[in-house]
């Protein structure tokens, strides 16, 4: 996922002039999703799930230790009860930018490692066609994560094959969240806050983004191909939320080179 360029500039030409490397990555992918949110239903619902990621990634020529990323991940779910008579639909927008530190040739040649800290916000809506008092419910977070890369680029004659690995950890942040059995209409139209926002850390939201990806080079881009994991968990206020993604992703990467 992220460009080669980054990982082994030691195999392309230098050019001259050039201040800022920029490599942004879009990905689309298709898997299945297990969802629960008990302030809907006690039980697990599972699906299909379509996901859309979009990553970018600037280093400047005078530091190219100092990596700044962006990532923009969003995603659609249908998913059914165990006795298919119910149906989850879902949606949510998740944005995370942050730096880290890369570290070049670890262990063995073209080989790095990446490290560093993000914060991102997340923006969803799970909706339940069985309920009738409460048949939605809002997913609204933030979050401080950190995270950790490894690329390693190798050859096959003239073509560089590159593989990425990277996890993301939220660590501390907070999220919205209804009492269990709280209606939205006693939140918002009588003002009965009860401590809705609340604190997220290891303990209640342990969860973890990984992404495997093997960049191909056709013509003048990279094809990427690979796996996505996204495991998320939030236990609060009476009610336990997971939701588990697994996908698989294709998409392409393409790099811009800023001249001073």
């Amino acid at each position: 996922m992220s460009s080669p360029a980054l990982l082994a500039q030691e195999t392309v030409p230098s050019l001259q002039g050039r201040d800022r490397e920029s490599l942004h990555t879009t990905l689309f992918g298709i898997g299945k999703v297990n969802h629960l949110d008990t302030y809907l239903s006690p039980l697990e619902y599972k699906g299909p799930q379509l996901t859309i990621l979009s990553e970018t990634h600037r280093t400047l020529q005078r530091n190219p230790h100092i990596l700044f990323t962006t990532l923009l991940q969003g995603e659609f779910s249908y998913t059914d009860s165990p006795a298919q008579n119910a149906h989850d639909i879902g949606g949510g927008v998740r944005y995370d930018a942050g730096w880290g530190r890369k570290w070049k040739d670890i262990l063995w040649k073209n080989l790095n490692l990446t490290a560093g800290g993000m914060v991102g916000g997340t923006l969803g809506i799970l909706y339940n066609n069985r309920n009738g008092n409460n048949p939605a419910q809002a997913h609204a977070s933030i979050a401080t994560s950190a995270f950790v890369r490894a690329d390693y680029c190798f050859k096959i004659k003239k073509h560089t094959i590159a593989l990425h690995y990277q996890a993301h950890l939220p660590l501390l942040g907070a999220a919205f969240m209804p009492q269990y059995g709280q209606s939205y209409y006693d939140l918002f139209d009588r003002g009965n806050y009860d401590h809705n926002i609340r604190c997220t850390h290891l303990g209640n939201a342990l969860s973890l983004r990984q992404l495997f990806t093997v960049d191909i080079p056709v013509r003048h881009a990279r094809v990427s191909l690979g796996y996505l994991s996204d495991l998320r968990q939030l236990h609060t206020n009476g009610i336990k939320q997971h939701e588990y993604g697994r996908s698989f992703v294709i998409g392409y990467t393409r790099e811009i080179l800023r001249i001073r």
